[in-house]
């Protein structure tokens, strides 16, 4: 998984990862990686969704992630 380098709020560089979750649909499993700035204070995530046939060895090997 690659790490954000700033903050997408205000490009801040003091980031903390916090604990990641988890979350399954009928079709997809999700993992949320949660982030939070110190220099700002704001919270951001990074979701890295899959269709559930997919092995968990491709899961990691991906770098494709989304960011909300």
């Amino acid at each position: 998984m690659m790490e954000p380098v700033m903050c997408p709020f205000c490009g801040g560089s003091e980031l903390i990862e916090e604990e990641e979750s988890e979350m399954e649909t009928d079709e997809e499993y999700w993992v949320i990686y949660h982030w939070r700035c110190q220099d700002c204070g704001e919270g951001f995530e990074k979701i890295i969704a899959r269709p559930l046939s997919e092995s968990f060895e491709e899961m990691e090997d991906d770098e494709g992630p989304l960011w909300s």
